[in-house]
C-alpha cells in the first residue's frame, strides 16, 4: 500500500490534527495578506490555494458538526416518545 505524500494530502492530515479555531484564524490571516496586496505574485498564488483548501477543511468541518447536531437532536426527539421517559410521561 502505497502512501500519498503529496502536499495537498499532508495538509488534509494536518488540517485533520488542527482545532477548527486555529484553522479559521490561519485563513483569516491569508485573507488580510492577500488583500494587502503586497506579496509576490508566487507568494500570493500560493497563499491562495492554501487558503481555498482552509476553506474546504472548514466547510467540511462545519458540515461534520451540522450532521452531529442533526443526530443528536433526533435522538432527543426519539427518547422524547419512549414511553417511560420523563419527557414522553410529561407529554402524556
Amino acid at each position: 500500500m502505497t502512501t500519498d505524500t503529496t502536499p495537498a494530502a499532508a495538509s488534509a492530515e494536518d488540517f485533520a490534527a488542527r482545532p477548527f479555531d486555529d484553522l479559521v484564524a490561519e485563513l483569516q490571516r491569508i485573507v488580510q495578506a492577500l488583500e494587502a496586496g503586497s506579496l509576490p505574485l508566487e507568494e500570493g498564488i500560493a497563499l491562495y490555494r492554501r487558503g481555498l483548501d482552509l476553506h474546504a477543511a472548514c466547510e467540511t468541518r462545519l458540515r461534520e458538526a451540522e450532521l452531529t447536531i442533526t443526530e443528536l437532536g433526533r435522538g432527543v426527539e426519539a427518547a422524547a416518545r419512549e414511553p417511560g421517559t420523563p419527557a414522553a410521561e410529561a407529554d402524556g
